[in-house]
């Protein structure tokens, strides 16, 4: 009795050690897809929606399909607003898909909702004005400091 439960808390043990080395491992692929971003302006009423428009050379990890370094693409945009508008702080979100019918309707939704608000007023950023550029993903690593 005494060595099956030895045997199965060393079971425990080793699963336990294997799950956290396999949870980092990620599959990143390089990916085109389209990208619409949005800022507001927390001082006035201004909200910005940038044209949506493909942007090659993506890092996308494939199991969740998520965008690596997310804040990359909004720190863009952001850094955009402050240099062309002057009205911030700004808070800005990035929205993107790799199909292009889902992304238009995306796009769409967020251009209704802006539209018919009576205390938002849009500003449309055309692709001529400002266009997302693909950031260069590193993975994370492990630094120790002798």
């Amino acid at each position: 009795m005494k060595i099956a439960k030895v045997i199965i808390c060393l079971g425990l043990l080793c699963v336990a050690a294997i799950g956290p080395a396999q949870a980092k491992k990620r599959h990143v692929q390089q990916k085109s897809v389209y990208m619409v971003g949005v800022g507001t302006s927390l001082i006035d009423s201004m909200v910005f929606i940038t044209d949506m428009h493909r942007v090659e050379g993506i890092s996308i990890e494939t199991k969740k399909n998520l965008l690596m370094d997310r804040q990359l693409y909004s720190f863009q945009l952001q850094k955009y607003l402050d240099e062309a508008y002057k009205g911030g702080p700004y808070i800005t979100a990035v929205f993107f898909g790799t199909k292009r019918k889902k992304m238009e309707r995306c796009y769409l939704s967020l251009h209704k909702r802006y539209v018919n608000s009576k205390e938002l007023h849009m500003i449309l950023v055309d692709q001529s004005q400002f266009r997302f550029k693909a950031e260069t993903f590193i993975e994370d690593a492990l630094i120790t400091e002798d």
